[in-house]
């Protein structure tokens, strides 16, 4: 690559290597500016012991893993020590460092900390970057950034051997998520091609020494922690205390984690308490139990949520003080267990469980359920409470549950679908095959898993037979969201529809209504509401996200928040969506589909031109989710052997399905079409479920599906599911025209210098007619061929 076109992983302008006598110059100014502030260390912790042997171990070793306990202080001040001994030196120009958090919280936090350790004349020099939000360095040179791994990893995409960077922190590398892991193969790489670099792994709780086995055997500096006393309390001693029968270890209840909460509360015990739950839906029920309690109902108590769906500004609330008398309550996800340090935490309470996602290969089903936790899990948990004083952990399972516990959580890579990791394969190694690349990981997914990931990426078109990525997948390629969502706003940029299909990407990244147990009732209301008679989960979610915007620009205060409470809206999920419309804007500029990002949101620019036809969004979702189809079949006979002949089964090609009660087309029994398409399907209790769908217009079946291949049949690899009944007439009129559309996608996906405006408008404004005149009848039927 060459050097103009590599970007400064630091400040994200041009890179530019300094001169050798700018870089002197550069560190002799960071020198004497570091010697004026002369930043102390604010409070003494543990590492910084330790200093000089972790500078020496960096100073002679490419790699080092640094095995730092709980509470030892390695996050924040690992960096700064690197960092300060470079520019005491007088070698500061050439050390930029890249500090890696596995949650945005964590880098905005730590970011925070560090820069108010060193200073006000050095925090320009301290920057943190996540995604929609980042405050970078002044500049390079003597600079330290604080970023997610997501972030680190497209950084990579343009300056893929990290030039300019002298030091990449991976921190809390023990969670051993899917970006993690690829980030670790990536930089064996960019250590051989770039020899100033050098990488440290900080790790408090995993497997070290298979780490270092992985970097050639690197060297291992083991850094004790300080954690003042622990008391620890499992399920039988709380029981016991709070005079309750002991019970057995099924996961634990919201009403036990409440009165728990409750229970401490009475005992008058002074400090704030952090509570881990599994996901936002659980915080939000104890919260509503909480609130419920007679006991909490003075305003005594500060109850703070903690998790992912809320924006940076809303997680940085759990860092607040209490008022005087009052009791600090977080109700946090796994999101606390690293790299947060709520400084007035004495109390923690373990439900011992987390959501966790498992992908089922066979069937291509996720399931997202509550399983418990490892002991490295728990030891972080437990650790949150002693950081800054002395605490309790409350374990809501028993010391026997403990004993069963895995020792380390598996890795996300062995449990997920891996499309969108094989997409970031091929970018990061366009010549090597995806087993093949993917082989090289700490823990390589089995093969299986990986060559259904490549199949299903050339059946959306995104990878070819060869396996190189496609026009298509070049574009793909260049959205920062699933790669079926990212066929979909690519297809949006040539049907001019944009606005729409950007806003239901970003929907389906972040739910826009504000779901809980209590309001189940009012999100479905406002659902079908907004879904009129569309039978589209997604133009639902277009209509709320696209009205709210409309409000926010034409309305005043009251009109906003009467539209957010008639819809059951959530505010700051749909800041985080307009922030994500706004990304994914920019991805559609990156990969020369729109002239200008903001061409993209206005609703007069050519790209929005048929923004308002549904009969096209919802060919569009189809084109770009399929082959994510559902059969919808009239007539069912109960396990009764009762023959209903009003009543629907579902069913995909895995086997029958049933859509999720938050769908606007659960229950109906007159749907338009014979055909549903959707995103992603949810394996509960036994049943497969379907959280969102659209009708689909069987003429869009016919001209919108299998854009790569020259079939006629709408088919599913080895099956065909519909059949053609039309007039020869008919039928070549369709053929023409869907050579047509093809011809168009085409040319726009090769060469897009090369469109044809005109010619393009007059094609997309027939399908428009054509979908909107002609209803969903059975213009094509179920095929007889397919198994019941």
């Amino acid at each position: 690559m060459e050097e103009d076109f590599i970007t400064d992983a630091i400040t994200g302008r041009p890179y530019r290597p300094l001169s050798e006598s700018e870089a002197q110059q550069l560190s002799i100014h960071l020198q004497e500016r570091w010697n004026r502030a002369n930043p102390e260390l604010s409070l003494e912790l543990p590492v910084d012991a330790h200093c000089q042997h972790v500078i020496s171990a960096v100073q002679t070793s490419r790699v080092v893993v640094i095995a730092g306990e709980t509470g030892c202080g390695k996050t924040t001040r690992i960096p700064r020590f690197l960092l300060e001994d470079r520019v005491r030196g007088g070698s500061g120009a050439e050390c930029n460092i890249l500090v890696t958090q596995p949650r945005r919280i964590s880098a905005v936090s730590v970011a925070h900390r560090v820069a108010q350790e060193m200073g006000p004349a050095l925090k320009q020099s301290v920057g943190y970057q996540v995604r929609l939000e980042s405050r970078l360095p002044e500049h390079s040179g003597g600079a330290m950034l604080f970023l997610t791994v997501g972030v680190l990893l497209r950084k990579l995409k343009s300056n893929p051997t990290l030039k300019g960077i002298s030091h990449v922190v991976v921190d809390e590398v023990h969670e051993r998520d899917i970006n993690t892991d690829l980030l670790l193969a990536l930089l064996r790489t960019s250590l051989n091609e770039n020899p100033d670099l050098r990488v440290v792994l900080m790790s408090a709780t995993g497997d070290n020494q298979r780490l270092a086995q992985y970097f050639g055997g690197c060297p291992i500096v083991k850094v004790p922690g300080f954690m003042h006393p622990v008391r620890d309390k499992y399920l039988e001693d709380v029981l016991k205390e709070m005079g309750r029968r002991c019970q057995n270890d099924a996961t634990p209840d919201l009403d036990l984690v409440a009165d728990v909460i409750e229970h401490i509360d009475r005992c008058g015990e002074p400090g704030a308490v952090l509570c881990f739950l599994p996901g936002w839906q659980d915080i939000k029920a104890v919260q509503e139990k909480l609130e419920e309690k007679p006991h909490f109902s003075s305003g005594s108590q500060m109850i703070l949520p903690l998790h992912s769906s809320l924006s940076v500004a809303d997680q940085q609330a759990v860092f607040q003080r209490p008022q005087v008398g009052q009791r600090k309550i977080v109700l946090a996800t796994n999101i606390a267990e690293t790299s947060v340090t709520i400084d007035d935490i004495v109390h923690v309470l373990d439900a011992g469980t987390h959501k966790e996602q498992n992908y089922d290969p066979r069937t291509k089903v996720s399931c997202l359920d509550t399983v418990w936790i490892s002991r490295s899990n728990v030891t972080q948990r437990k650790g949150r409470a002693g950081r800054c004083q002395p605490g309790q952990s409350y374990h809501l399972f028993s010391r026997k549950q403990l004993e069963s516990l895995p020792p380390f959580p598996i890795p996300e890579i062995l449990r997920t679908p891996l499309e969108s990791l094989v997409v970031q394969a091929k970018i990061h190694s366009p010549n090597s095959k995806a087993v093949d690349f993917l082989s090289q990981v700490l823990d390589s997914p089995e093969p299986e898993s990986v060559r259904d990931a490549v199949q299903n990426l050339q059946d959306i078109g995104v990878l070819d037979k060869t396996e190189r990525l496609t026009p298509l997948g070049d574009r793909v390629a260049c959205m920062s969201c699933d790669p079926r969502l990212g066929k979909i706003l690519v297809l949006s940029s040539m049907f001019r529809c944009v606005l729409p299909m950007l806003s239901v990407a970003a929907c389906l990244t972040r739910d826009p209504f504000h779901n809980s147990l209590q309001n189940r009732a009012l999100v479905n209301k406002a659902k079908e509401a907004l879904s009129g008679s569309s039978n589209s989960d997604y133009l639902v979610f277009s209509r709320a996200v696209l009205g709210w915007r409309k409000v926010q620009q034409e309305g005043d205060r009251e009109d906003r928040d009467e539209f957010l409470e008639r819809h059951t809206l959530s505010k700051a999920s749909l800041r985080f969506i307009n922030g994500l419309i706004s990304q994914f804007s920019e991805n559609l500029h990156d990969a020369g589909l729109v002239s200008h990002p903001g061409d993209c949101q206005r609703h007069t620019s050519l790209y929005n031109e048929h923004s308002n036809q549904d009969e096209l969004l919802k060919a569009v979702l189809l084109a770009g989710l399929y082959p994510n189809l559902i059969q919808v079949k009239k007539g069912v006979v109960t396990k009764g052997g009762r023959f209903r002949p009003n009543s629907i089964s579902l069913r995909t090609l895995s086997g029958p399905v049933l859509l999720h009660r938050s769908s606007v087309n659960r229950g109906k029994e007159d749907l338009p079409s014979r055909w549903l398409t959707f995103f992603s399907a949810i394996k509960s209790n036994g049943n497969v479920f379907i959280r969102d769908s659209s009708a689909v217009h069987p003429l869009a079946l016919l001209l919108l599906t299998d854009l790569h291949g020259d079939k006629v049949e709408v088919s599913f690899p080895g099956r065909s599911l519909v059949r053609c009944e039309l007039p020869v007439e008919m039928w070549e009129l369709l053929w023409e025209l869907r050579t047509s559309i093809q011809t168009m996608l085409h040319r726009n996906l090769n060469s897009p210098s090369n469109t044809n405006a005109s010619q393009d408008g007059k094609l997309i404004s027939l399908l428009v007619e054509l979908l909107n005149n002609t209803e969903s009848n059975p213009l094509v039927h179920s095929s007889d061929s397919e198994v019941d």
